[in-house]
Protein backbone atom coordinates (compact mmCIF):
# COMPACT_ATOMS: atom_id res chain seq x y z
CA UNK A 1 0.00 0.00 0.00
CA UNK A 2 1.45 3.32 -1.02
CA UNK A 3 1.66 5.83 1.84
CA UNK A 4 0.76 9.31 0.66
CA UNK A 5 0.42 12.68 2.30
CA UNK A 6 -3.33 12.45 1.79
CA UNK A 7 -3.70 8.91 3.07
CA UNK A 8 -5.99 8.57 6.08
CA UNK A 9 -5.09 5.70 8.42
CA UNK A 10 -7.44 2.75 8.31
CA UNK A 11 -9.81 2.17 11.21
CA UNK A 12 -8.00 0.48 14.05
CA UNK A 13 -4.58 1.84 13.14
CA UNK A 14 -4.96 5.34 14.63
CA UNK A 15 -4.15 4.39 18.22
CA UNK A 16 -0.91 2.43 17.52
CA UNK A 17 0.24 5.12 15.11
CA UNK A 18 -0.33 7.86 17.66
CA UNK A 19 1.40 5.79 20.34
CA UNK A 20 4.48 5.35 18.17
CA UNK A 21 4.46 9.07 17.35
CA UNK A 22 4.35 10.05 21.01
CA UNK A 23 7.13 7.60 21.89
CA UNK A 24 9.31 8.96 19.10
CA UNK A 25 8.62 12.55 20.13
CA UNK A 26 9.46 11.75 23.76
CA UNK A 27 12.74 10.17 22.65
CA UNK A 28 13.58 13.22 20.54
CA UNK A 29 12.85 15.56 23.45
CA UNK A 30 15.05 13.50 25.77
CA UNK A 31 17.92 13.09 23.29
CA UNK A 32 20.07 16.06 24.43
CA UNK A 33 20.10 14.60 27.97
CA UNK A 34 21.04 11.10 26.81
CA UNK A 35 23.59 11.55 24.01
CA UNK A 36 26.59 13.75 23.26
CA UNK A 37 26.63 17.06 21.41
CA UNK A 38 27.77 15.47 18.14
CA UNK A 39 24.78 13.13 18.05
CA UNK A 40 22.55 16.12 18.81
CA UNK A 41 24.16 17.87 15.83
CA UNK A 42 23.40 14.88 13.59
CA UNK A 43 19.80 14.80 14.83
CA UNK A 44 19.48 18.52 14.10
CA UNK A 45 20.85 17.97 10.61
CA UNK A 46 18.39 15.13 10.05
CA UNK A 47 15.48 17.32 11.12
CA UNK A 48 16.62 20.14 8.82
CA UNK A 49 16.84 17.83 5.83
CA UNK A 50 13.45 16.38 6.83
CA UNK A 51 11.95 19.86 6.45
CA UNK A 52 13.38 20.12 2.93
CA UNK A 53 12.09 16.65 2.09
CA UNK A 54 8.61 17.47 3.41
CA UNK A 55 8.38 20.48 1.11
CA UNK A 56 9.85 18.66 -1.86
CA UNK A 57 7.35 15.86 -1.35
CA UNK A 58 4.53 18.39 -1.64
CA UNK A 59 5.97 19.41 -4.99
CA UNK A 60 7.06 16.04 -6.37
CA UNK A 61 5.14 13.47 -4.36
CA UNK A 62 1.79 15.26 -4.52
CA UNK A 63 1.75 17.42 -7.64
CA UNK A 64 4.26 15.38 -9.67
CA UNK A 65 6.58 18.32 -10.49
CA UNK A 66 10.30 17.50 -10.50
CA UNK A 67 12.81 20.03 -9.21
CA UNK A 68 16.59 19.90 -9.36
CA UNK A 69 17.00 23.43 -8.07
CA UNK A 70 16.03 23.15 -4.43
CA UNK A 71 19.58 23.76 -3.27
CA UNK A 72 18.98 27.29 -4.56
CA UNK A 73 15.95 27.83 -2.32
CA UNK A 74 17.91 26.26 0.54
CA UNK A 75 20.71 28.77 -0.13
CA UNK A 76 18.30 31.72 -0.24
CA UNK A 77 16.99 30.77 3.17
CA UNK A 78 20.51 30.35 4.56
CA UNK A 79 21.91 33.61 3.19
CA UNK A 80 18.68 35.57 3.68
CA UNK A 81 18.49 34.60 7.34
CA UNK A 82 22.20 35.05 7.94
CA UNK A 83 22.53 38.43 6.25
CA UNK A 84 19.41 39.92 7.81
CA UNK A 85 20.46 38.79 11.27
CA UNK A 86 24.17 39.46 10.96
CA UNK A 87 24.28 42.68 8.96
CA UNK A 88 20.86 44.26 9.42
CA UNK A 89 20.35 43.32 13.05
CA UNK A 90 16.94 41.74 12.42
CA UNK A 91 15.87 39.26 15.13
CA UNK A 92 16.51 35.66 14.16
CA UNK A 93 12.85 34.48 13.99
CA UNK A 94 11.89 37.42 11.76
CA UNK A 95 14.90 37.00 9.48
CA UNK A 96 14.14 33.27 9.21
CA UNK A 97 10.60 34.03 8.02
CA UNK A 98 11.78 36.89 5.77
CA UNK A 99 14.28 34.63 4.01
CA UNK A 100 11.54 32.05 3.52
CA UNK A 101 9.17 34.67 2.09
CA UNK A 102 11.82 35.76 -0.42
CA UNK A 103 12.36 32.14 -1.46
CA UNK A 104 8.60 31.61 -1.69
CA UNK A 105 8.27 34.52 -4.11
CA UNK A 106 11.11 33.17 -6.24
CA UNK A 107 9.56 29.71 -6.07
CA UNK A 108 6.26 31.09 -7.37
CA UNK A 109 8.14 32.73 -10.25
CA UNK A 110 10.00 29.47 -10.88
CA UNK A 111 6.60 27.80 -11.30
CA UNK A 112 5.95 29.79 -14.46
CA UNK A 113 8.09 27.48 -16.64
CA UNK A 114 6.20 24.57 -15.07
CA UNK A 115 3.05 25.83 -16.76
CA UNK A 116 4.59 24.84 -20.09
CA UNK A 117 7.27 22.28 -19.20
CA UNK A 118 6.99 18.75 -17.83
CA UNK A 119 9.19 15.94 -16.57
CA UNK A 120 12.78 16.13 -17.83
CA UNK A 121 12.37 19.58 -19.35
CA UNK A 122 11.07 20.98 -16.07
CA UNK A 123 13.91 19.32 -14.16
CA UNK A 124 16.48 20.96 -16.47
CA UNK A 125 14.79 24.35 -16.09
CA UNK A 126 14.88 24.15 -12.28
CA UNK A 127 18.47 22.93 -12.48
CA UNK A 128 19.30 26.13 -14.32
CA UNK A 129 17.53 28.20 -11.67
CA UNK A 130 19.54 26.58 -8.89
CA UNK A 131 22.77 27.24 -10.76
CA UNK A 132 21.85 30.90 -11.30
CA UNK A 133 21.16 31.36 -7.59
CA UNK A 134 24.44 29.72 -6.61
CA UNK A 135 26.48 31.81 -9.08
CA UNK A 136 24.74 35.01 -7.97
CA UNK A 137 25.66 34.33 -4.36
CA UNK A 138 29.23 33.60 -5.42
CA UNK A 139 29.64 36.78 -7.48
CA UNK A 140 27.90 39.11 -5.00
CA UNK A 141 31.01 39.23 -2.87
CA UNK A 142 30.32 42.55 -1.17
CA UNK A 143 27.17 41.14 0.41
CA UNK A 144 27.69 37.38 0.68
CA UNK A 145 31.47 37.14 0.97
CA UNK A 146 31.65 35.19 -2.28
CA UNK A 147 33.98 32.20 -2.24
CA UNK A 148 35.29 33.19 1.20
CA UNK A 149 31.89 32.35 2.64
CA UNK A 150 30.00 33.93 5.50
CA UNK A 151 30.69 33.21 9.14
CA UNK A 152 27.77 33.67 11.52
CA UNK A 153 27.57 34.47 15.19
CA UNK A 154 25.21 32.32 17.33
CA UNK A 155 21.55 33.19 16.90
CA UNK A 156 19.41 34.52 19.73
CA UNK A 157 15.67 34.44 20.40
CA UNK A 158 15.00 37.20 22.88
CA UNK A 159 17.19 36.50 25.93
CA UNK A 160 17.85 32.91 24.80
CA UNK A 161 21.21 32.41 23.06
CA UNK A 162 21.35 29.44 20.70
CA UNK A 163 25.07 29.00 21.26
CA UNK A 164 24.92 25.42 22.51
CA UNK A 165 23.69 22.44 20.53
CA UNK A 166 20.64 21.65 22.69
CA UNK A 167 18.73 24.99 22.54
CA UNK A 168 19.04 25.20 18.75
CA UNK A 169 18.07 21.54 18.49
CA UNK A 170 14.80 22.21 20.29
CA UNK A 171 14.06 25.14 17.98
CA UNK A 172 14.70 22.93 14.95
CA UNK A 173 12.55 20.16 16.44
CA UNK A 174 9.67 22.58 17.03
CA UNK A 175 9.88 23.89 13.45
CA UNK A 176 10.00 20.33 12.11
CA UNK A 177 6.89 19.34 14.07
CA UNK A 178 5.08 22.39 12.70
CA UNK A 179 6.23 21.45 9.20
CA UNK A 180 4.95 17.90 9.59
CA UNK A 181 1.58 19.14 10.83
CA UNK A 182 1.24 21.56 7.90
CA UNK A 183 2.33 18.96 5.34
CA UNK A 184 -0.25 16.47 6.63
CA UNK A 185 -3.00 19.06 6.53
CA UNK A 186 -2.05 20.14 3.02
CA UNK A 187 -2.11 16.55 1.82
CA UNK A 188 -5.41 15.67 3.48
CA UNK A 189 -7.20 18.84 2.46
CA UNK A 190 -8.64 20.16 -0.75
CA UNK A 191 -5.27 21.44 -1.95
CA UNK A 192 -3.64 18.04 -1.55
CA UNK A 193 -6.44 16.24 -3.40
CA UNK A 194 -6.24 18.76 -6.24
CA UNK A 195 -2.47 18.29 -6.45
CA UNK A 196 -2.85 14.51 -6.60
CA UNK A 197 -5.27 14.86 -9.48
CA UNK A 198 -2.77 17.19 -11.14
CA UNK A 199 -0.07 14.54 -10.71
CA UNK A 200 -2.20 11.84 -12.28
CA UNK A 201 -3.41 13.86 -15.26
CA UNK A 202 -3.41 17.58 -15.94
CA UNK A 203 -6.05 17.07 -18.61
CA UNK A 204 -8.35 15.26 -16.20
CA UNK A 205 -7.73 17.93 -13.58
CA UNK A 206 -8.71 20.60 -16.08
CA UNK A 207 -11.92 18.82 -16.99
CA UNK A 208 -12.84 18.78 -13.28
CA UNK A 209 -12.44 22.58 -13.18
CA UNK A 210 -9.25 22.36 -11.12
CA UNK A 211 -7.11 25.45 -11.85
CA UNK A 212 -3.93 23.67 -12.92
CA UNK A 213 -1.75 26.79 -13.09
CA UNK A 214 -2.76 27.93 -9.61
CA UNK A 215 -1.93 24.62 -7.95
CA UNK A 216 1.40 24.35 -9.72
CA UNK A 217 2.36 27.76 -8.39
CA UNK A 218 1.15 26.81 -4.90
CA UNK A 219 3.19 23.59 -4.96
CA UNK A 220 6.39 25.40 -5.96
CA UNK A 221 5.83 28.21 -3.47
CA UNK A 222 5.13 25.87 -0.53
CA UNK A 223 8.11 23.70 -1.41
CA UNK A 224 10.42 26.72 -1.67
CA UNK A 225 9.16 28.00 1.71
CA UNK A 226 10.04 24.70 3.39
CA UNK A 227 13.48 24.60 1.78
CA UNK A 228 14.25 28.19 2.79
CA UNK A 229 13.18 27.64 6.40
CA UNK A 230 15.46 24.62 6.50
CA UNK A 231 18.27 26.67 4.93
CA UNK A 232 17.98 29.38 7.59
CA UNK A 233 18.16 26.80 10.37
CA UNK A 234 21.07 25.07 8.65
CA UNK A 235 23.03 28.33 8.46
CA UNK A 236 22.90 28.72 12.24
CA UNK A 237 23.55 25.06 12.88
CA UNK A 238 26.87 25.06 11.01
CA UNK A 239 27.50 28.84 11.49
CA UNK A 240 29.46 29.04 8.23
CA UNK A 241 28.00 29.01 4.72
CA UNK A 242 29.66 29.05 1.33
CA UNK A 243 28.02 29.17 -2.13
CA UNK A 244 29.93 26.06 -3.16
CA UNK A 245 27.97 24.03 -0.61
CA UNK A 246 24.66 24.74 -2.38
CA UNK A 247 25.43 22.97 -5.62
CA UNK A 248 23.54 20.68 -7.97
CA UNK A 249 24.71 17.64 -6.01
CA UNK A 250 22.78 18.89 -3.00
CA UNK A 251 19.60 19.27 -5.08
CA UNK A 252 20.02 15.71 -6.33
CA UNK A 253 20.52 14.54 -2.74
CA UNK A 254 17.27 16.23 -1.70
CA UNK A 255 15.42 14.45 -4.49
CA UNK A 256 17.08 11.16 -3.58
CA UNK A 257 15.85 11.49 0.01
CA UNK A 258 12.19 11.47 -0.95
CA UNK A 259 12.70 8.66 -3.48
CA UNK A 260 14.42 6.47 -0.89
CA UNK A 261 12.03 7.39 1.91
CA UNK A 262 8.84 7.33 -0.15
CA UNK A 263 7.28 9.77 -2.56
CA UNK A 264 4.35 11.64 -1.06
CA UNK A 265 4.95 10.20 2.40
CA UNK A 266 5.44 12.32 5.51
CA UNK A 267 7.20 9.52 7.44
CA UNK A 268 9.11 8.68 4.25
CA UNK A 269 10.50 12.22 4.14
CA UNK A 270 11.93 11.78 7.63
CA UNK A 271 13.25 8.28 6.91
CA UNK A 272 14.95 9.47 3.72
CA UNK A 273 16.61 12.37 5.53
CA UNK A 274 17.75 10.13 8.39
CA UNK A 275 19.17 7.64 5.91
CA UNK A 276 21.07 10.38 4.09
CA UNK A 277 22.62 11.71 7.31
CA UNK A 278 23.32 8.36 8.99
CA UNK A 279 24.92 6.58 6.04
CA UNK A 280 28.11 8.69 5.85
CA UNK A 281 28.56 8.24 9.61
CA UNK A 282 28.35 4.47 9.35
CA UNK A 283 30.90 4.26 6.54
CA UNK A 284 33.04 7.36 7.07
CA UNK A 285 36.07 5.21 7.99
CA UNK A 286 36.05 3.80 4.45
CA UNK A 287 37.03 6.18 1.66
CA UNK A 288 34.26 6.82 -0.91
CA UNK A 289 32.06 4.15 0.70
CA UNK A 290 29.15 6.46 1.70
CA UNK A 291 28.56 7.65 -1.86
CA UNK A 292 28.83 4.14 -3.26
CA UNK A 293 26.44 2.64 -0.71
CA UNK A 294 23.99 5.51 -1.10
CA UNK A 295 23.96 5.07 -4.88
CA UNK A 296 23.47 1.31 -4.64
CA UNK A 297 20.69 1.77 -2.09
CA UNK A 298 18.94 4.23 -4.37
CA UNK A 299 19.04 1.71 -7.23
CA UNK A 300 17.80 -1.14 -5.03
CA UNK A 301 14.94 0.93 -3.61
CA UNK A 302 13.82 2.10 -7.06
CA UNK A 303 13.81 -1.49 -8.37
CA UNK A 304 12.38 -3.43 -5.42
CA UNK A 305 10.62 -0.74 -3.34
CA UNK A 306 9.30 1.86 -5.76
CA UNK A 307 7.19 3.35 -2.94
CA UNK A 308 10.29 3.83 -0.77
CA UNK A 309 11.49 2.46 2.55
CA UNK A 310 8.34 3.64 4.31
CA UNK A 311 6.28 1.22 2.26
CA UNK A 312 8.35 -1.63 3.72
CA UNK A 313 7.78 -0.33 7.25
CA UNK A 314 4.05 -0.03 6.52
CA UNK A 315 3.85 -3.61 5.30
CA UNK A 316 5.62 -4.95 8.41
CA UNK A 317 3.39 -2.83 10.65
CA UNK A 318 0.18 -3.97 8.95
CA UNK A 319 1.17 -7.65 9.19
CA UNK A 320 2.03 -7.33 12.89
CA UNK A 321 -1.34 -5.71 13.62
CA UNK A 322 -3.22 -8.40 11.69
CA UNK A 323 -1.79 -11.15 13.87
Amino acid sequence: MSATLAAIPARGTDRPAWAMTLILLAAMLAAPFLVGSYIVYLLSLTLIFSIVALGLNVLTGLSGQISLGHAGFFAIGAYGTGLLTQKAGVPFPISLLAGAVIATAIGAIAALPALRLKNLYLAIATLGLGTVIQKTLFEWQGMTGGGAGLELAPATIGPLALREAAPLYYVILAVTCAGIWCARNIGRGRTGRAMQMLRESEVAAGTLAIPVARYKVIAFAVSAFYAAIAGGLYAYLVRYINPEGFNTGLSISFLSMIVIGGLGSVPGSIIGAAFYVALPELFRAIKDAPGLVFGLTLIIVMVFLPDGLWSLVSRIRERSWQR
